[in-house]
């Protein structure tokens, strides 16, 4: 059988593997301390630290939010497709924020639980390696060689060229950098993955409530690409610029487990998301045995 070291060494870049059985507490660890972008899994942590602001009664999932050109986010979604005037809810932003990966959602949201709070909450966690300083848009601005801009041209510009394959990319640019960027470790998201699922920082409902949104994802080329068609996945994907990841839960025939597989300095992207797939079926396979 292949093992994680081996099935790594055919991914063209840095690859950091955790994954702990969520009742037996078994291990499985590559590199699995090393800090590495999060792209957009750090919408997990923000889905995480809204349910803990619903619990502490400091947001209601049914207050609206009215979209308007200022709020466009360029990159990944549907909401910045959508005209004025549309409402939804922090429920709705929250569910287009994880399913489809929408950039605008999550910005709404990462604005309104605020940044300070997030990150001290990923701090009193005890998730040392979780940084999450920038948004959507100031991580894709960053990328597209731009200053952050609310400006409807500048979203249009910055949109093209990501498009373009991030046309105008400095590879000294802050959100390629590991002390200015948003960033985790599979460790710190597989803990934190573990904390919410065992009803140690949620309510019941609230933590019902994520996992429920977690297992809807529609973006599913990674961590359950090859398991068995009726294996549940509660998990998030990202990927940006020589960075792809994919974390969550997985309830597998012996138990649930949470697992986090991240990637950096990718120099091929061909084929890699069935690459990093592998990795996820060695895992599924290894918490089963």
């Amino acid at each position: 059988m292949t093992t994680i070291s081996e099935a790594v060494s055919e991914v063209p870049g840095v690859v950091g593997v955790a994954a702990r059985h969520l009742e037996t507490g078994k291990t499985i660890e590559h590199n699995a301390d090393e800090v590495f972008f999060t792209a957009s899994t750090f919408k997990v942590p923000i889905l995480a630290e809204l349910y803990r602001q619903v619990d502490a009664g400091t947001l209601d999932l049914s207050q609206r939010v009215e979209l308007t050109d200022i709020l466009r986010v360029p990159g990944s979604g549907v909401l910045r497709e959508l005209g004025n005037g549309l409402a939804p809810n922090l429920h709705d932003l929250a569910m287009l924020m994880i399913i489809v990966s929408d950039n605008l959602a999550t910005d709404i949201l990462y604005h309104t639980v605020g940044k300070d709070d997030l990150n001290r909450t990923m701090g009193d966690l005890g998730l040392n390696k979780t940084k999450l300083p920038m948004s959507c848009r100031d991580l894709l601005f960053s990328l597209a060689g731009l200053t952050v801009s609310e400006s409807l041209d500048d979203f249009w510009e910055v949109s093209d060229r990501v498009e373009q394959g991030y046309r105008g990319l400095s590879p000294d640019c802050d959100a390629l950098n590991e002390e200015k960027s948003d960033v985790s470790s599979p460790a710190d998201m597989v803990r934190l993955l573990e904390i919410v699922h065992n009803g140690d920082f949620l309510s019941e409902g609230s933590r019902d409530g994520m996992l429920h949104i977690l297992k809807r994802q529609k973006l599913r080329s990674i961590i359950p690409y090859y398991l068995p068609p009726d294996v549940i996945a509660a998990h998030k994907t990202g990927g940006v610029y020589s960075v792809r990841c994919d974390v969550g839960i997985v309830w597998g025939p012996s138990g649930p487990y949470a697992v986090a597989i991240m990637a950096k300095r990718i120099t091929d992207s061909t084929d890699l998301d069935p690459k990093l797939a592998r990795i996820s079926r060695i895992v599924f396979d290894e918490m089963a045995g």
